[in-house]
């Protein structure tokens, strides 16, 4: 049965990962244009500098507003659910920020609010290596949350930025997701049970972020999507998997798009601790899913028996729904606090 486009209707489509690192910022007007031209209404942009990270961070984060200010009538910097649901009347493509990884906040969980407030809307506690939260998904041990990371969480929890076990170690998630009270995300992986990764999650990591009221975002790797081409069906493979095993309500996009494979390919090989052999398989050069495959996905979805309604939630509304948990919980967090 042949799906026509027009059967999609008219979702907010968000992707919850797009990589935006200062070698990004001479892409210019490229990638976020052809975001849009894609029928997407959301990007969230990882603005997070490992290096320096700090004072990088934030030097970061303020040039990529200018960025979008000096664009205002094709982008919107947004922080809230309502936000993006008015860009997208206006026309404009929404942009969000978030952290692959707890690095700027340098040991420190007063920087929590701080970085709210710059708009940051999501952070992964530990990028493929143990840090001062606990451990990535690469390490040879499996250890849990540190003292540091339970206090960081909460303070996560009371404010606006929703916690994500994106590239984290499996205990560390598992724990995170115990101690969370807010619904927690895995803005950007896939599903081990399909494709037996480091970087994938297992059902019952899916199953417990599900019971936070969170959801999984699926990312366009080829390696990790188990297809050398990242192709839609595979990611449709995943999606599927993920909400027979908990709800359509329960699934997102997290597309982790890359436009410039071989700077990619030769950070993963100056980098073999921060991406190792897995079960002894070398990486392999990274193809991504491209952002005009999120709508083939959507009209996968329908083909497969999905209701439009699943879909849009699917493509976005799920997401939307958790961005509006959080701030319901931090307005409440904030109007409880003494002045």
């Amino acid at each position: 049965m042949t799906i026509h486009d027009d059967a999609l209707g008219d979702p907010v489509i968000c992707d919850m990962t797009l990589p935006w690192f200062t070698d990004h910022m001479v892409d210019k007007d490229l990638t976020l244009p052809r975001f849009k031209q894609a029928g997407i209404d959301f990007v969230s942009l990882t603005v997070s500098v490992p290096e320096n990270s700090l004072n990088a961070t934030v030097r970061h984060i303020a040039r990529v507003k200018v960025h979008i200010a000096e664009r205002a009538e094709h982008l919107s910097f947004v922080t809230t659910a309502d936000e993006i649901i008015a860009a997208k009347s206006q026309g404009r493509l929404a942009v969000g920020f978030h952290f692959q990884g707890t690095d700027p906040f340098e040991g420190s969980v007063e920087l929590v609010e701080l970085f709210a407030e710059l708009g940051i809307r999501h952070v992964l506690l530990a990028y493929n290596q143990k840090n001062l939260v606990g451990d990535g998904c690469v390490e040879r041990t499996d250890s849990g949350l540190s003292r540091y990371g339970v206090k960081l969480i909460q303070a996560m929890n009371k404010s606006a930025i929703i916690v994500d076990g994106s590239h984290t170690g499996y205990r560390t998630t598992m724990e995170a997701m115990e101690i969370s009270t807010r619904p927690f995300i895995f803005s950007h992986s896939n599903a081990f049970a399909l494709v037996p990764h480091y970087r994938n999650i297992k059902d019952d990591q899916i199953r417990a972020c599900a019971e936070t009221g969170g959801l999984i975002g699926v990312n366009g790797v080829n390696e990790f999507l188990g297809d050398m081409e990242a192709g839609t069906e595979a990611m449709f493979r995943h999606v599927d998997h993920i909400a027979s095993l908990v709800g359509p309500q329960h699934v997102g996009i997290g597309l982790d798009y890359v436009k410039d494979y071989d700077a990619i390919w030769q950070w993963m090989q100056e980098n073999p601790d921060l991406w190792p052999d897995n079960d002894g398989a070398a990486p392999i050069y990274p193809v991504h899913a491209q952002p005009e495959q999120i709508r083939e996905l959507g009209l996968r979805m329908l083909g497969a028996g999905y209701s439009q309604a699943d879909v849009h939630g699917i493509l976005g509304g799920n997401y939307l729904r958790v961005l509006r948990r959080h701030e319901r919980a931090s307005a409440v967090t904030s109007t409880a606090s003494p002045h």
